[in-house]
């Protein structure tokens, strides 16, 4: 086996995995965005918010996880996922409400777009 053959076969392995890791986080996302849709609004309602955001901080989300799933529209689902989750996370700041989990899926979104990019920005140049 050459060379070529074994980055062809490590690259479309990288490929497969960042394609899955985009799949599960993008899935977990639009899950967790329909159910905060479904049954969030007491929550928000308790720091008296009005509910018209809630739909739309869920609706956004779910559009930017569905974006995230697919390779050729993950960046622009990456953006969106990024802003809903800042936003989301300033959100929990301002009331002292503890945000692990957002924490740990504005990091998953980050790293995997960095790894595509990246990976993009190498095969481009190479």
């Amino acid at each position: 086996m050459n060379a070529d053959s074994r980055e062809s076969r490590r690259s479309s392995g990288i490929a497969l995995l960042l394609d899955v890791a985009r799949w599960a986080a993008g899935g977990f996302l639009v899950f967790g965005a329909l159910a905060f849709l479904l049954s969030g609004r007491e929550a928000f309602a308790r720091f008296g918010r009005p509910d018209g955001a809630r739909v739309a901080l869920a609706l956004c989300e779910v559009a930017g996880g569905l974006l995230f799933l697919f390779r050729r529209t993950s960046l622009l689902g990456a953006t969106l996922l990024f802003g809903v989750l800042a936003w989301a996370l300033g959100f929990h700041f301002a009331l002292a409400v503890p945000a692990r989990m957002l924490w740990i899926d504005l990091a998953v979104v980050v790293l995997i777009t960095a790894s595509q990019l990246a990976r993009r920005s190498s095969m481009s140049g190479a």
